[in-house]
C-alpha cells in the first residue's frame, strides 16, 4: 500500500523490492488452496524457531510471505482490526496520534465494504472486505449458540465495540483472496515513477553518517544498490525487518561488534518485545457432512462450477467463518480471548493444516493478548543466513491460565441447544481432559502459532523503542519501518487488517515528513 500512497505523486520516485515473486498463482488467489501456498518454498520464507522451552523445547516453522502482498497473499483472510482498547492503550503508552479515534479513519480508507458505509465502515477504499461466501448450518448454529452462552450478538465486530458474536468478513474479491498486492500495487503498476523489482533480496541498508542514503540488494545473482533521494522505508514485517536493521548496524550495539557489524545506531531494542497469539484447536465431531468430509467427484464438479460462475461455495473457503470475542474473567477491560469457528476441521502441525475426512468442526482459542515475550537475533553477520527467533509460546503462567479459561468457555457450546442438537463428541482435545493439571499439558503439547508475529521494531519514546510515533527510527535520519514490527502491543485478534492500517498512516506521515530532516 506504501508503493501506491507514495507514487500517488507523480514528482516522487518509488523503488519496490521483493525478495519473492508475483502472487498471480493459484495457490494464493483461490482461498481453498491455502495449504498449497503455506507449504511453498518459494512463496515462504519457512523461518525456523529455536526450541521453546515452555513447549517441551518444540521447534516450529514461522510462515512469512515471499510475494508480492507478503503476509495478506498466504494469510487466512479475516479481516480483524482489534478492539478499541487495543489503540487507546498505544496512546497511554506514549504514541501520540496512535488512538482509536485516530486510526478509524485509516481503517475506513482502506475498505470497500460490501456491508457498506457507516459511522464506523467504509467503502470506495482499494480493498474489497466481503462476507464469507459459504453459508452453512453449522456456522448459524454456532451464532446462535453462543448468544445461547450469554455471548451478545453483534452484528459488526469492527464497528463501534468489538466483542460479541458475529459472522467474520474476509479479505475477498468475488471469492478471489484480494491481498494487498491486488489491491493497492496492481491499480499502480502503471505509474511511470513506480519500478517494481521481484526477486530482490534486500540485504542491507547504508548510511552515510547517521543518514540512511542507499540499499543494498541481490537481484539475479548480481550485487546491486541503489540510492534514495527522500528516504527509505522497511516493511518486511515482524521477522524480517528487525532482522535487516540488524545487519544494517542499528541494533544492540554490543551484540553488533561481537559479529563484527559496524555499529550506526545503539537501539536496545531492535528485535526485542515479539509477540504472538497463541491458539488451541477444540475439535467436536458433529451429526452432518462438513466441508472437510463432503468429498466426492461429482460434489466436486458443483463445488468447482459454483465457484467458476458464481465465485461462492468451498473453494472460496477462508480459515473462519463466524468469531466470538469473549471475557472468561471480571474486570478485564477487553475481551481477552478469540473464538473462531470453521465448519470443517483440520489437524494443526509443523507450519500447516492436514484436512480432518470425517465430520467435523473446529473452535480455535486463541487469547487476545500476551505478557510473554520474546526476541528476533542474528545468527551471524551473512546476511544470507535465517535469522533466530526465541520465542516462548506460554512462557507466562496466567496467558496458560487465561487459555484454559477460553476452551473451557468454548466448551459450553456443544452444551447448547441450538448447536447440541448437532454435536456427537468431543475429539480434540476430548473430554477426558478437564482437570487443571490436565488441560494444560494438553495446550503445552497442542497450542500453536496463530501467525500473528508483531512488535518487534516497537513505536514508542523510551529506550527499548526502535521507532517514534512517526515511524522515524530512533538515533538515524530519512529511515522509516511500516509493519506489524512497530505495534507497542499485540492486538486482539488476526493482525492484518491492523498492518495494513500502519502503512495506510504510514504513508501520510511520510509524506508530511518529506525525508528531510
Amino acid at each position: 500500500m506504501l508503493a501506491n500512497r507514495l507514487s500517488a505523486d507523480p514528482t516522487v520516485r518509488v523503488l519496490l523490492l521483493e525478495a519473492g515473486q508475483s502472487d498471480a498463482t493459484i495457490a494464493s488467489l483461490v482461498p481453498a488452496a491455502i495449504g498449497f501456498v503455506i507449504g511453498s518454498k518459494t512463496r515462504n520464507w519457512n523461518y525456523q524457531s529455536l526450541p521453546d522451552r515452555s513447549r517441551a523445547n518444540r521447534t516450529e516453522l514461522w510462515p512469512a510471505g515471499r510475494m508480492l502482498g507478503g503476509g495478506s497473499s498466504l494469510n487466512g483472510m479475516m479481516f480483524v482490526r482489534g478492539h478499541r482498547w487495543d489503540y487507546d492503550h498505544w496512546r497511554e503508552l506514549g504514541n501520540v496520534g496512535w488512538g482509536y479515534e485516530d486510526v478509524l479513519p485509516y481503517f475506513k480508507r482502506i475498505e470497500d465494504n460490501e456491508r457498506g458505509a457507516d459511522e464506523y465502515r467504509g467503502t470506495g477504499g482499494p480493498m474489497s472486505v466481503s462476507d464469507v461466501r459459504v453459508p452453512d448450518v453449522l456456522t448459524d448454529a454456532f451464532v446462535a449458540g453462543m448468544q445461547e452462552i450469554g455471548v451478545e450478538r453483534n452484528y459488526d465486530l469492527n464497528g463501534a465495540d468489538a466483542e460479541g458474536v458475529d459472522y467474520c468478513q474476509v479479505n475477498q474479491r468475488r471469492g478471489l483472496r484480494h491481498s494487498t498486492s491486488r489491491a493497492y500495487l496492481s491499480p499502480a503498476n502503471r505509474r511511470r515513477n513506480l519500478k517494481v523489482m521481484t526477486g530482490a533480496t534486500v540485504r542491507r541498508v547504508l548510511f552515510e553518517g547517521p543518514v540512511a542514503k542507499q540499499v543494498e540488494f541481490l537481484h539475479r545473482g548480481n550485487l546491486e544498490s541503489a540510492t534514495a533521494r527522500r528516504g527509505i522505508v522497511v516493511a518486511c514485517g515482524a521477522i524480517a525487518s528487525p532482522k535487516l536493521l540488524l545487519q544494517s548496524g542499528v541494533g544492540d550495539a554490543a551484540a553488533l561488534q561481537k559479529l563484527g557489524i559496524d555499529v550506526v545506531a545503539d537501539r536496545k531494542g531492535v528485535g526485542k518485545n515479539l509477540q504472538e497469539h497463541p491458539g488451541i484447536v477444540i475439535s467436536a465431531h458433529v451429526n452432518r457432512r462438513t466441508l472437510t468430509s463432503d468429498r466426492n467427484p461429482f460434489r466436486a464438479i458443483l463445488h468447482g462450477l459454483n465457484y467458476v460462475f458464481r465465485g461462492r461455495g468451498p473453494l472460496s473457503n477462508p480459515v473462519g467463518h463466524a468469531q466470538a470475542f469473549v471475557r472468561t474473567r471480571s474486570g478485564l477491560q477487553a475481551p481477552n480471548v478469540q473464538i473462531i469457528f470453521s465448519p470443517f476441521s483440520y489437524d494443526h502441525h509443523e507450519g500447516s493444516a492436514t484436512p480432518y475426512t470425517k465430520p467435523a468442526i473446529n473452535l480455535a482459542v486463541g487469547l487476545c493478548r500476551v505478557a510473554s515475550r520474546g526476541e528476533i537475533r542474528l545468527a551471524s553477520a551473512d546476511p544470507d543466513d535465517q535469522p533466530l527467533i526465541d520465542y516462548a509460546l506460554l512462557d507466562d503462567a496466567d496467558d496458560v491460565q487465561q487459555m484454559m479459561e477460553g476452551v473451557r468457555f468454548a466448551r459450553r457450546l456443544y452444551k447448547s441447544n441450538t448447536f447440541g442438537q448437532y454435536f456427537k463428541d468431543e475429539r480434540k482435545p476430548g473430554i477426558e481432559v478437564a482437570g487443571d493439571a490436565d488441560l494444560e499439558t494438553s495446550i503445552r503439547e497442542e497450542s500453536f502459532l496463530m501467525y500473528h508475529p508483531c512488535g518487534t521494531c516497537k513505536m514508542g519514546a523510551d529506550d527499548a523503542a526502535v521507532v517514534d510515533a512517526n515511524l522515524r527510527v530512533h538515533g538515524v535520519q530519512n529511515l522509516w519501518v511500516a509493519d506489524a514490527s512497530i505495534f507497542p502491543t499485540i492486538p486482539a485478534g488476526n493482525i492484518n487488517a491492523t498492518s495494513i492500517m500502519v502503512g495506510e498512516k504510514a504513508s501520510d506521515l511520510i509524506i508530511a515528513d518529506g525525508g528531510r530532516r
